[in-house]
C-alpha cells in the first residue's frame, strides 16, 4: 500500500519442507566408558635425560575423548596432575614372542588394539633402528618396521627390534599389555617426581571425559592404579657413560687417557642395583 513501511525485523520465513536427519541427534553427554587400565612405567636414562618420571600412556572406547590424571601418595588425598587426550594406541598380544637376540627378523609380535581403536602404520627398517616406532610390550621397549593389518585394529609387526634403551629381551605370552608411544606423543603423560620419592608408592585415578569434553567422571566412580616408583630415569652413580650405556645408547669412548674413559671407570659398578651392561662380542 502506497505511504506504509514495514517495522525492521518482521518478517516470515519461506517455507520449506523438513529435511530429514542422517540418524540420531548427538548426545554431548554422552557416557565416555572408562578408561582402560592404563599402562605405567619408568622409562630409563636414554629417554628421561636423566629425571626421575613416570610415563602413563591411558585410552579408551569409542566415546571416550580423555582423562585426567590424579596422584595420591597415600591413596586418600589425590592432587591434579594433568591431562590426556584421545590418540593413545594400547591393545594386548594375541600371540606368544619368544624371547630373541637383537635384531629379530624371526618373530611376529601380533597386537590386538581394538580396546583403544588404534592403528599402526609401517616403518622402514632404519626407523625401527633409530627407535622411531617404539613400544611397550610387557617392560620391554620395542621397536618394528612393518605392521601388516591382520583384522580391524589388529596387526603383525616384524623386522623387531627388542630390548631397547636398557629394557631386557624376554618372552611374552598372549595377553600381554602393549602400547605404541613416542616420548613427544601428545598422548602419552609425563610425571616428574621428586628424587626422594624414589622406592614410595603412589596411587593414580584416571576419570574419563567424553569426545565432547564433557560427562566427565567423579573420582570416587573410579579404581585406584598402585605403582612403586623406581628411579629408574636417574643414573644412581652420577656416571655419564653408565647413564648412555643404561639408555641403551651407541658408545664411543675414543682414544685411551681422554676424559671419557676416565668416566668409564666401571669399578663401583656393584653399586648400581640391577644395572646390566653387555660391553659385546670380543673378537
Amino acid at each position: 500500500m502506497p505511504g506504509t513501511i514495514s517495522p525492521i525485523g518482521i518478517g516470515t520465513a519461506i517455507s520449506h519442507p523438513k529435511q530429514a536427519s542422517a540418524g540420531d541427534p548427538l548426545d554431548p553427554f554422552v557416557d565416555p566408558g572408562d578408561t582402560n587400565a592404563p599402562i605405567i612405567f619408568e622409562p630409563s636414562p636414554g629417554l628421561t635425560g636423566g629425571t626421575t618420571e613416570v610415563w602413563i600412556i591411558a585410552t579408551g572406547g569409542a566415546d571416550w575423548g580423555g582423562c585426567q590424571i590424579w596422584v595420591s601418595s597415600d591413596g586418600d588425598t589425590y592432587a591434579f596432575a594433568g591431562t590426556v587426550y584421545r590418540g593413545g594406541r594400547q591393545g594386548l598380544t594375541t600371540a606368544a614372542l619368544p624371547a630373541h637376540v637383537d635384531p629379530d627378523t624371526v618373530d611376529t609380535l601380533s597386537v590386538d588394539l581394538g580396546q583403544s581403536q588404534g592403528q599402526l602404520l609401517s616403518g622402514t627398517t632404519a626407523d625401527a633402528d633409530a627407535a622411531v616406532t617404539l613400544c611397550y610390550c610387557g617392560g620391554e621397549l620395542v621397536a618394528y618396521a612393518t605392521a601388516s593389518l591382520t583384522a580391524p585394529h589388529q596387526y603383525d609387526l616384524t623386522y623387531l627390534r627388542r630390548g631397547l634403551h636398557g629394557t631386557a629381551v624376554a618372552a611374552h605370552g598372549g595377553g600381554t599389555r602393549f602400547g605404541r608411544f613416542g616420548p613427544n606423543d601428545p598422548s602419552l603423560f609425563r610425571y616428574a617426581y621428586p628424587a626422594s620419592f624414589v622406592g614410595q608408592t603412589i596411587f593414580l585415578k584416571v576419570p574419563s571425559f567424553n569426545i565432547f569434553g564433557q560427562g566427565l567422571q567423579s573420582l570416587d566412580a573410579v579404581p585406584a592404579y598402585e605403582y612403586a616408583l623406581l628411579g629408574t630415569g636417574t643414573n644412581p652413580l652420577g656416571n655419564p657413560i653408565l647413564s648412555g650405556l643404561a639408555g641403551g645408547m651407541n658408545q664411543d669412548w675414543g682414544i685411551v687417557g681422554t676424559t671419557n674413559i676416565a668416566a668409564a671407570d666401571l669399578a663401583p659398578i656393584a653399586l648400581a642395583t640391577g644395572l646390566k651392561i653387555i660391553i659385546g662380542t670380543v673378537p
